[in-house]
C-alpha cells in the first residue's frame, strides 16, 4: 500500500513533482530508520530522552548569510552553551536549533580557549542546563555516550568505551573513545550513564576525534558580557597559529601523522624556536620512516637545548635506523653524558657496537645496560650471550644465555644458541641434552634437531653416541632415504659393516636407484674382503652413475685383490678415460699391465704419471723393465 500511494504521487502534475519527492524522500528515510532505533540501547535512549534538551544543533552564517558549517552545542547554564572554537571563529551569524525544532539565537561569545579550541556562547532565550561531572572518572573501558545532531539538525545518540587516554601536555589529558564522532556533532558532551557531562566531543579534519575532558571546559574565564560575533575578529582557526598548533599535538598523540605533519610544518615555520614543535616533528617524520628528516628535527632540538637528553637519544636511536652505528653511539653516549642512568641510550649503544661486529666493547655496553636493573633483561641477556659467543668466550656465553632462558625458558632462538655454544664448548652431552628439549618444544622441527646431533657427534668423532641420534631420525621418519644413510655411514665409521649394510639396503628399499647407498654397500663389502659382492655391488653403482670415475675404478680394484687383472683392465681404462688426471688409478692400471706381462702399455701409463702424480710415477718406474 505504501509503495503504491508514492506510485501514486509520482503521476501528480508537473508543478508539484518536486514537491511531493521530497514527502516520498522523507518516507523512504522514515521507513528505512526504524530498525536503527530499534538497535539503539534502551540505556542510549534513556540518556537522550534526559538531555536532549540541553544540547542545540547549530548553523553557521557567513558575511552574506551563507550557511558556512554546522555543529553542536550543549549548555552549561541556562544561558550558556558550550562549542568548538573552529566552528565559530569565522561566524558572522549564529542560530541554535534544539530538539523541538525551535530556532534560538546565538547573541555571542563569553569565552574562548584558542589553545583547545573551545568557545562558552550566550544565547537569547533559555536550555536545560546539564549536568556537568568530573572527567576524573573518565578510566579505560567505561561506556559512555555522545549526543550531537545530524545534517537534518535533529538530536541523536552514539555509545561505545573509552579507549586510551593521550597528552598534550603534563596538566591536559585527552581521550580517544570507540566512538565516530561524525563532524556535524562536534561540540557536543560526551556523558555517562547517569546523564553526567564528562567531556566535549572534537571532530576535526574528517580523521581527528577526540574527547577534551569537561574539567578542562569548566576552568574557562568568561568574559562579563558576551562579545557579538559582528565585534568579533574572525579568523580561520586552522590557520592560527593556536589551531594550527592544537591540531598538530593531537594528530601527533593520536597517530594520524599525515595531518600532524601538515600542521605541525606550519608551526614550526611560523615560530622555529618553538622546541615541543620540532620534537613532535622528529616523532612524526620517524612514524612515517622519514628518517633523515627526523635526524634534522632532533638536530634543530639539540640545537635550540643542547641538555635534552632525551633528543640525542632519539636523535642516536634514528642513526640506527639508518645504518650510521658510529653516528648512533655518538648522539647516544652524549645521552648517557647528561643522564648517566639512561639504561635505553646502553642497551641501544650495545647494539650499534654489535651492528659493526665490535663484540668486545658490545658486550660492555650490554653489561652496563644490565647493571642498571632494566625490567626486562633477557633479551639483552641474549645477545650479550652472542657476543660472548663471537669472542669465543663460550663459559660466559653459556651464563649469559642461561640468565636469558630465566625470562623465556622456552624460546628457541635462545635455546639454540645455547645448545650451539655447549657444542662449540665441547659439552656434548648439554648439547645434546638442550637440542632434545628443542625437539620436544616443536615437534614438527624434532627431526633437524636430532640430525644436529648426528652432525655434532660425527664432528666430534664420537661415532657411537651419534648412533643413538641417526637412530631415532630413522625412526621419526622411516620414509627418509638420507635418513638411512646417514645411519649407514655412522655404522661405517665404527668399522661396525654389517649394521651399516642393513642401513643401506633399507635406503635402497625405499628409493632402489640411490647411488650413494650402492658405493657404501660396496665399500662395506671390500673392508670385509668380500671382493666378488663388493665387485658386484660398485657394478650396480656404475648402472646408476656411469659418469663416476670413482666406481669404475673400485670395480677395477676388487678384481685385482681377487688377482684377475684382465678383469681389471676395462674398468681401470674406463676409469682414467672419465678422469685422466686420477693418479692412483693411471698407476694400478699400470700395475694390472705388468701383472699381465705388458710392459709396453705399463710404460706408456708411466709417461702420462709423470705429468700428473711425480711420486707414483718415480715408485711405478722402480718396477718397469
Amino acid at each position: 500500500m505504501i509503495f503504491e500511494k508514492i506510485i501514486a504521487v509520482l503521476k501528480k502534475e508537473e508543478k508539484m513533482r518536486i514537491e511531493k519527492q521530497k514527502g516520498i524522500i522523507l518516507l523512504l528515510f522514515c521507513l528505512f530508520s526504524v530498525p536503527l532505533l530499534f538497535s539503539q540501547t534502551e540505556e542510549a535512549s534513556k540518556v537522550l530522552a534526559q538531555n536532549n534538551a540541553g544540547v542545540l544543533s547549530l548553523i553557521i552564517y557567513g558575511d552574506k548569510k551563507e550557511e558556512i558549517g554546522k555543529g553542536t552545542a550543549f549548555a552549561v547554564s541556562e544561558e550558556i552553551i558550550a562549542t568548538t572554537y573552529h566552528l565559530i571563529s569565522q561566524a558572522s551569524e549564529v542560530e541554535g536549533i534544539n530538539f523541538k525544532k525551535k530556532k534560538m539565537k546565538v547573541e555571542g561569545i563569553v569565552a574562548v580557549d584558542k589553545n583547545l579550541d573551545l568557545a562558552l556562547l550566550k544565547i537569547k532565550g533559555k536550555a536545560q542546563a546539564l549536568s556537568l561531572g568530573n572527567s576524573d572518572a573518565l578510566e579505560m573501558g567505561k561506556r559512555v555516550f555522545a549526543i550531537g545532531t545530524n545534517e537534518a539538525s535533529e538530536i541523536v545518540i552514539l555509545e561505545g568505551t573509552i579507549q586510551k587516554f593521550f597528552e598534550l601536555s603534563p596538566t591536559q589529558r585527552f581521550v580517544d573513545s570507540s566512538i565516530k564522532i561524525p563532524e556535524v556533532s562536534s561540540g557536543g558532551p560526551l556523558l555517562d550513564a547517569n546523564g553526567q557531562v564528562l567531556g566535549i566531543n572534537i571532530a576535526l579534519e574528517k580523521r581527528l576525534k577526540f574527547i577534551i575532558p569537561i574539567n578542562i571546559l569548566k576552568s574557562l574565564k568568561r568574559e562579563v558580557k558576551a562579545i557579538e560575533f559582528k565585534n568579533w575578529q574572525r579568523e580561520d582557526y586552522l590557520s592560527t597559529f593556536e589551531g594550527a598548533y592544537f591540531v598538530g599535538r593531537a594528530s601527533a598523540k593520536l597517530d594520524d601523522t599525515s595531518t600532524a605533519q601538515k600542521y605541525l610544518e606550519k608551526v614550526a615555520t611560523s615560530n622555529p624556536t618553538l622546541i615541543e614543535v620540532h620534537s613532535l616533528l622528529a616523532s612524526v617524520y620517524s612514524s612515517q620512516r622519514d628518517y633523515r628528516s627526523a635526524a634534522g628535527a632532533y638536530q634543530k632540538v639539540i640545537e635550540l637545548d643542547p641538555k635534552r637528553a632525551d633528543a640525542h637519544l632519539s636523535l642516536g636511536l634514528i642513526g640506527f635506523k639508518m645504518q650510521r652505528y658510529k653516528e648512533a653511539i655518538a648522539s647516544m653516549e652524549k645521552a648517557i653524558e647528561l643522564n648517566p642512568d639512561n639504561n635505553q641510550a646502553y642497551n641501544s649503544i650495545a647494539s650499534a657496537y654489535e651492528e659493526l661486529k665490535d663484540f668486545a666493547k658490545a658486550s660492555e655496553a650490554y653489561e652496563k645496560y644490565l647493571n642498571l636493573k632494566p625490567e626486562n633483561p633477557w633479551t639483552a641477556y641474549f645477545h650479550l650471550g652472542l657476543c660472548r659467543m663471537e669472542l669465543g668466550q663460550f663459559e660466559n656465553a653459556i651464563a649469559a644465555f642461561q640468565q636469558a632462558l630465566k625470562g623465556q625458558p622456552e624460546d628457541a632462538q635462545i635455546n639454540y644458541n645455547l645448545s650451539q655454544v655447549y657444542q662449540k664448548a665441547g659439552q656434548y652431552e648439554k648439547a645434546e641434552e638442550v637440542y632434545k628439549f628443542l625437539a620436544e618444544l616443536k615437534p614438527k622441527d624434532a627431526i633437524q634437531y636430532y640430525r644436529m646431533i648426528v652432525y655434532m657427534y660425527d664432528s666430534a668423532k664420537l661415532y657411537d653416541k651419534a648412533i643413538d641420534a641417526a637412530k631415532k631420525v630413522v625412526e621419526l621418519d622411516p620414509n627418509s632415504v638420507e635418513a638411512a644413510y646417514n645411519l649407514g655411514v655412522m655404522y661405517v665409521k665404527l668399522e661396525k659393516y654389517d649394521e651399516a649394510i642393513k642401513a643401506f639396503q633399507q635406503s635402497l628399499s625405499i628409493r632402489p636407484d640411490y647411488d650413494l647407498s650402492y658405493y657404501q654397500i660396496g665399500f662395506c663389502y671390500s673392508k670385509m674382503k668380500r671382493y666378488k659382492e663388493s665387485i658386484a655391488t660398485f657394478k650396480k653403482f656404475v648402472e646408476i652413475s656411469p659418469d663416476n670415475a670413482d666406481g669404475w675404478f673400485n670395480v677395477g680394484i676388487g678384481y685385482m685383490l681377487l688377482k684377475d687383472f684382465k678383469s681389471a683392465l676395462e674398468p681401470l681404462i674406463k676409469c682414467v678415460e672419465l678422469r685422466p688426471d686420477y693418479g692412483v688409478a693411471q698407476y694400478n692400471l699400470a700395475i694390472a699391465y705388468l701383472n699381465l706381462r705388458d710392459n709396453y702399455s705399463a710404460r706408456e701409463v708411466y709417461k702420462a704419471l709423470v705429468n700428473i702424480d711425480p711420486n707414483l710415477a718415480q715408485k711405478l718406474k722402480k718396477l718397469l723393465r
